[in-house]
């Protein structure tokens, strides 16, 4: 799969789109990554309460299963971007191997395609983050631990929408390239 560098079309708005969208998802991926690490230490800092203290830090579970659900979604769009997406692409390279134009047009076809399943990915779940927000949604058992789950659902609508301005961008980008031919 080609990155951004690959895609460059000779037209300044959409490369500096994809450079802007670049950086912005790169941004989010460090956080996926600073996300990770602070997991790893809370994770790391539960067991060995539980060993020593014999007192497990309340919410750990809860706070892990959220974290998941917000790295998948920090680091997707920066995959894309990078061109490191798991595919299957062996027909996809059969056929560039063929045509290059007919290569990036069944590619950017694709990526059309992923970019109507993350709009309406995006579209089932912005109302669930605006009642999570609006009712202040919490997980957790009462007494124990509770933590609001909007800011994860508006992680999930922001790194959908950059993850659909990504495809879409690339998209784009591929279809210039199966008419014009690559520079």
């Amino acid at each position: 799969m080609a990155t951004t560098e690959d895609l460059r079309t000779g037209l300044a708005v959409l490369d500096l789109t994809a450079l802007v969208l670049d950086r912005a998802t790169a941004v989010l991926s460090a956080l996926g990554t600073a996300l990770i690490l602070g997991i790893m230490l809370l994770i790391g800092v539960d067991v060995t309460s539980r060993f020593f203290l014999g007192k497990p830090i309340a919410g750990v579970p809860e706070m892990v299963a959220m974290s998941i659900l917000a790295i998948v979604f920090l680091q997707l769009s920066n995959t894309l971007a990078r061109g490191k997406l798991t595919r299957s692409d062996a027909l996809l390279q059969m056929l560039t191997k063929r045509s290059q134009r007919a290569g990036d047009a069944l590619d950017a076809l694709l990526h059309g395609a992923g970019a109507v399943l993350i709009w309406v990915l995006l579209s089932a779940f912005y109302p669930l983050f605006m009642r999570s927000y609006g009712r202040g949604q919490m997980i957790g058992t009462v007494g124990q631990f509770l933590a609001p789950i909007w800011p994860v659902h508006g992680i999930v609508v922001i790194g959908s929408a950059l993850l659909f301005a990504v495809f879409v961008t690339r998209t784009l980008a591929l279809t210039i390239h199966a008419t014009r031919g690559r520079p």
